[in-house]
């Protein structure tokens, strides 16, 4: 269907596309079934919990893993908000305690989490033992970790830590990153996958419209998600 669809695109050039899509668009019925499956899904990989009840009991779709897993994602969700990392740590080991032990990347993120979190408190005594102690280490063994390691200690050179250029860690946005991570991996040990549709095929949107803009066919941008709204099929 997507490679069809690609092939279509192209007759949008030749003026012969725009008229035909909108013509499916108008025509087109998704069952509300699967839209329902789409979204119950995605609540459920984000750990939105209370989201999840509300709309199965509306939509009288039954969730596709196990509510007692979903229980969990959200107490370490909230655990992570919070700031209690090392709470956070404590809830995954007791999902799976082979968790941590085998995915060295959810491991040193969450440790450096807990280090960006003494760091916004002002424990700088605490944060450089933290550091030297669990994530040197680390930092020795992964390029990768170390830039993040560096980038972290680099906040304790300012002595109003919101003005480094690396201040964007001690957002709100840096802890739901971790708490991404972490539902993928126990979604993972579940036999889950832990990337929801939606997900994929917002990234799919975007992934098509940037190849079909780079070989300058003309085409019906999305220009807004939420909407649906598309331009006109001009390149």
């Amino acid at each position: 269907l997507f490679r069809r669809l690609m092939d279509e695109l192209v007759q949008c050039g030749k003026g012969e596309f725009h008229s035909s899509w909108e013509e499916k668009i108008k025509t087109y019925r998704l069952p509300r079934s699967e839209l329902n499956k789409v979204v119950v899904e995605y609540l459920l990989k984000e750990g939105f919990r209370e989201a999840v009840l509300a709309f199965q009991a509306e939509a009288k779709v039954e969730p596709p893993v196990d509510m007692k897993l979903l229980e969990e994602q959200l107490k370490i969700r909230s655990a992570v908000e919070q700031g209690s990392i090392q709470e956070a740590v404590v809830l995954v080991n007791n999902v799976d305690p082979e968790i941590l032990d085998t995915n060295s990347k959810l491991s040193f993120h969450l440790q450096h989490q807990h280090l960006l979190e003494l760091i916004q408190h002002g424990d700088v005594e605490g944060a450089l033992r933290f550091a030297q102690e669990e994530l040197a280490a680390q930092g020795e063994e992964s390029p990768e970790f170390l830039d993040e390691l560096e980038q972290a200690m680099a906040l304790l050179a300012y002595e109003d830590a919101s003005t480094s250029p690396f201040s964007s860690l001690l957002e709100r946005s840096q802890r739901l990153k971790v708490v991404s991570e972490v539902n993928a991996a126990l979604l993972s040990s579940q036999n889950q996958e832990p990337t929801s549709i939606l997900n994929t095929l917002m990234k799919l949107v975007v992934w098509s419209q940037h190849q079909l803009e780079t070989k300058s066919i003309a085409f019906p941008k999305l220009t807004n998600i939420a909407s649906g709204k598309l331009t006109s099929c001009t390149n």
